[in-house]
């Protein structure tokens, strides 16, 4: 299928939520595209036209306009709305490259629902990408080409840390790292109001709290150690951080992690088998 060079490609995003929003903030902060290379529709055309006026980018009146405009199609509908607007879109969709963020909804529903024509490929990204620390996993469709890989990975690797797995694997990359932040949030909450309940100041107990979960992140992705090894080499025996420790420990704080991530998995499986 003929594809436009990788200089001449423009972006339109079918969906104006929260997903497309902190895509277009990253993309636009790295300048990975330009504001004039981005447009954005929505069901009724008023969020959109609010997120264009926002980030300075271009509200399209229809989903048909948006993908006649650009040559990749992000997909960021409700997963409910997802295969719909695909099939109302089948003619414009021909020989474009459709990236899907919604959830638990199958690559080959969605070719299929384009009739066949377009190249699909899902993904899965957290909300980090905005400040352009965030992750993007891809599963490419067969339908796919090494060109939209290359592609995709051009216009996204400055925003997001990308990974490539098998799609069967999706669901649970969906709960880890598209839900992760908001778990790791809900933690970091905790050690805020911890730190005010021990007297410490908003603002710095907000600023601790945040620059210590990215220092812990920090030593797993610049060291070889497991986070075992770095638990082991900050708590001294019978020292401050062991008592803490014991006290998530005794709550099942790890096991408590994995029924989260596990819950998150299942509903992806659940909207995948009502979609």
């Amino acid at each position: 299928m003929p594809q436009e060079p990788l200089a001449a490609n423009k972006i339109s995003f079918l969906g104006s939520g929260r997903i497309a929003r902190a895509l277009i903030q990253g993309l636009l902060k790295t300048e990975s595209v330009a504001p004039h290379e981005i447009f954005v529709t929505s069901h009724s055309g008023v969020s959109a036209k609010h997120l264009a006026e926002e980030l300075g980018v271009t509200a399209a009146m229809s989903n048909n306009e948006a993908i006649e405009a650009a040559s990749m199609i992000i997909l960021c509908t409700k997963p409910a709305q997802a295969l719909a607007t695909i099939t109302t879109s089948q003619k414009s969709l021909a020989n474009k490259l459709l990236l899907s963020m919604a959830a638990g909804i199958r690559s080959e529903d969605l070719f299929q629902a384009a009739g066949g024509k377009a190249r699909i490929m899902r993904a899965m990204p957290n909300t980090s990408v905005r400040v352009g620390k965030g992750t993007i996993v891809l599963a490419p469709h067969p339908s796919t080409t090494p060109e939209d890989l290359l592609l995709v990975k051009k216009v996204f690797s400055a925003c997001a840390a990308l990974e490539e797995i098998s799609e069967e694997k999706m669901d649970a990359v969906t709960a880890l790292s598209g839900s992760g932040p908001a778990f790791a949030l809900l933690f970091l909450e905790g050690l805020v109001e911890a730190g005010l309940q021990t007297g410490l100041d908003p603002k710095i107990a907000r600023s601790l709290a945040a620059h210590t979960l990215e220092g812990a992140a920090a030593l797993i992705l610049q060291t070889e150690q497991s986070p075992q090894e770095l638990r082991a080499e900050i708590t001294s025996p019978n020292g401050t951080t062991a008592a803490g420790l014991r006290v998530l420990e005794e709550a099942g704080f790890k096991k408590i992690i994995e029924q989260a991530v596990k819950a998150a998995r299942l509903r992806a499986q659940e909207l995948a088998v009502t979609k």
